[in-house]
């Protein structure tokens, strides 16, 4: 049962599709009448018993191992019937230990009800694909009836994903077409029959893996929300095709799968879970990561990105040492490069160093909301979810339903520096920025609303908080810091539990605000349950609101500082909806930054001579010099 080459292969495909004659292969429907044959006792008699007395070859998974994989990237979707996850929770929790056959009817009847009318909800598809990988433990206890009418359901999806394709959803088509038939392919394999099943549905694997690698668009769609559950099912896939004894991925594909693990990554936090989701639908699943590592080409270095940016558990696994590698500058050169952006589904990614478990970004500009994720030093996430702007004009609400387009993109070894920008015809233009300042460990974040004509503007731009995190103000200044709640409990890296850590994990510094409340006007920086919010009002054109927020050393006692600038332009004062500049102090270090709101033109400030729309440096106070970060042109 070998493969055709991987080249023949992908042209053969490509040539059955255009000529739209239906191929060669056999309906599913169509295996499974000729394998029933004979009766169905026979089938089940057919089936491995779990945990019995048999030798077990090296290439064979168990049953448990099976169905705890099932829960691996499966939070999240957003479905009719949310009681639907239920289902795949019972069934990896009911089945991963006794056979129980009054629990394996119930839930071989709800599969039997949902089929076909909700197949290509996820949990609907998941469970059923469990079902099967449960046979061990429930196939021979159950009414022959039932057991028949549940698998002719199951491969009545899988003609239909074979026939139409993944119109109705990348991951849910993966399961049908590709886990669920490898999956009954290997329960049956005493059977025979299954050489041609499972040889087409490694071929149409290696064709995804491909086509996907090549252009991930589809897996990043939705705040990537496919991304984990299809490699987790392309994971399981590759054990089932082992356990009939299929041969291993050619190179080009295990090649792909490392892509595919790469982009996981990106999307990942310090904790392991995936960035652009709520935090609690979210969880780590370090064995997802050990399988990918041992699945995938150039397995060393993906391990070694695994080891230095999750979790010490997946690091220690796969036989490295965490603490040691994120300790050795040298292998700065032998991981990913620390900034991604992702065009085609307007997703960035941003982090200071992969050897480092925090000070990482997400942005996700795909709808007019954008989501936002933003991650402490210690990996914790801050905030987790909708960067939402309400915007008014002399008293009367602005729509900001205009979708985001990205203006700017710039990365390297500095800084990650990303620029939107909202066009509201006949009312104004919005520009965001946010900016990851790398080796400082300090995100800079700001609204600019751009008019030609004078108007009484609100601005406020809103974040939304991650679950256990909440902001305390000072008292008398502006600035204030994010804290972790004290009531939550963390599981350690090592499994254990310990009340969570609340120093501080963020200093939040509004610089367009003055430091001291008393001189405040019109500009507040206050939270309301997980929302927090950063006003700024005034009577002119164009109006400017940045945040500066530091990660890095938060932790230590510091003081710090910020000042709005004079900018100066022949010899004259430029107004503030002209051009602004802003200079912050945290403990010794001082950086300045420079925002052009109308036309450039040459101006100074604090002894520079810019003619730029954003300038970021650091200042040097050795010499008075300044060290450039980012300097954007209006080109």
């Amino acid at each position: 049962m070998d493969w055709v080459k991987p080249k023949h292969r992908a042209r053969g495909l490509k040539s059955t599709e255009s000529s739209g004659s239906g191929s060669e292969e056999r309906p599913a429907s169509q295996w499974l009448e000729q394998l029933c044959e004979e009766n169905v006792a026979l089938l089940q008699s057919s089936l491995p018993v779990a945990g019995a007395q048999q030798k077990r070859k090296a290439r064979d998974w168990s049953v448990d191992r099976y169905l705890n994989a099932m829960l691996w990237g499966s939070g999240g979707w957003e479905v009719d019937k949310p009681s639907h996850r239920e289902y795949l929770n019972d069934l990896v929790e009911a089945f991963g230990g006794a056979a129980d056959s009054a629990h394996a009817a119930k839930i071989g009847k709800w599969i039997t009800q949902q089929l076909p009318k909700s197949s290509y909800d996820p949990y609907v598809a998941l469970t059923s694909a469990g079902w099967l990988h449960a046979l061990p433990h429930v196939g021979r206890d159950i009414k022959p009836a039932l057991w028949l009418e549940v698998l002719q359901s199951i491969l009545t999806q899988v003609d239909r994903a074979w026939e139409s394709g993944n119109q109705e959803g990348l991951f849910p088509w993966v399961v049908w077409a590709c886990e669920v038939p490898l999956a009954l392919a290997k329960q049956l394999a005493n059977l025979g029959g299954k050489d041609r099943i499972v040889s087409d549905t490694l071929n149409r694997i290696a064709l995804l893996l491909e086509q996907t690698a090549e252009n991930p668009q589809p897996l990043l769609a939705f705040g990537a929300q496919d991304l984990r559950a299809v490699v987790a099912s392309l994971v399981r896939s590759r054990w089932s095709a082992t356990g009939v004894g299929a041969r291993k991925w050619y190179p080009p594909q295990r090649k792909a799968f490392s892509k595919l693990a790469s982009l996981m990554l990106y999307l990942t936090d310090g904790h392991g879970k995936p960035l652009l989701a709520e935090v609690n639908d979210t969880r780590h699943d370090a064995q997802l990561w050990t399988s990918v590592a041992e699945l995938a080409s150039g397995g060393k270095k993906l391990a070694l990105a695994c080891s230095a940016s999750l979790p010490n558990e997946v690091g220690r696994a796969l036989g490295q040492k965490p603490s040691r590698i994120r300790k050795d500058k040298s292998n700065d050169a032998r991981l990913p490069k620390t900034g991604m952006y992702w065009e085609a589904n307007r997703i960035a990614s941003m982090r200071r160093s992969w050897r480092e478990l925090g000070c990482r970004i997400a942005v996700d500009f795909s709808s007019d909301v954008i989501w936002l994720d933003i991650a402490a030093e210690n990996g914790q996430r801050l905030f987790s979810g909708d960067w939402d702007i309400e915007l008014s004009r002399d008293g009367k609400k602005v729509d900001v339903d205009v979708a985001w387009e990205e203006v700017c993109w710039f990365t390297d070894d500095d800084v990650d520096y990303l620029e939107l920008e909202s066009d509201l015809e006949e009312t104004c233009k919005i520009q965001r920025q946010i900016m990851l300042m790398r080796d400082e460990g300090m995100v800079y974040m700001a609204d600019t609303v751009l008019s030609s004509n004078d108007a009484k503007w609100d601005l406020r731009t809103h974040w939304t908080l991650a679950p256990d995190i909440e902001f305390t103000p000072e008292s008398k200044t502006n600035e204030g810091m994010l804290m972790a709640t004290p009531s939550e409990d963390v599981v350690e890296s090592d499994g254990k539990s310990s009340k969570m850590d609340v120093s501080p994990r963020a200093l939040l510094l509004p610089m367009g605000m003055p430091e001291w409340r008393r001189g405040t006007k019109d500009a507040s920086l206050q939270s309301a349950g997980r929302r927090l919010t950063l006003r700024t009002a005034a009577r002119q054109k164009r109006i400017y609101s940045p945040l500066l927020i530091g990660l890095k050393g938060i932790t230590k006692p510091t003081q710090y500082t910020w000042r709005r600038l004079t900018v100066a332009q022949d010899l004259e004062q430029t107004p503030a909806d002209v051009a602004q500049g802003h200079r912050v102090q945290i403990g010794k270090d001082q950086w300045v930054f420079y925002r052009s709101l109308g036309p450039c033109k040459r101006r100074s400030i604090m002894g520079l001579h810019l003619n730029t729309e954003f300038y970021a440096a650091r200042f040097l106070s050795d010499d008075g010099s300044y060290e450039p970060l980012v300097e954007v042109s209006a080109d």
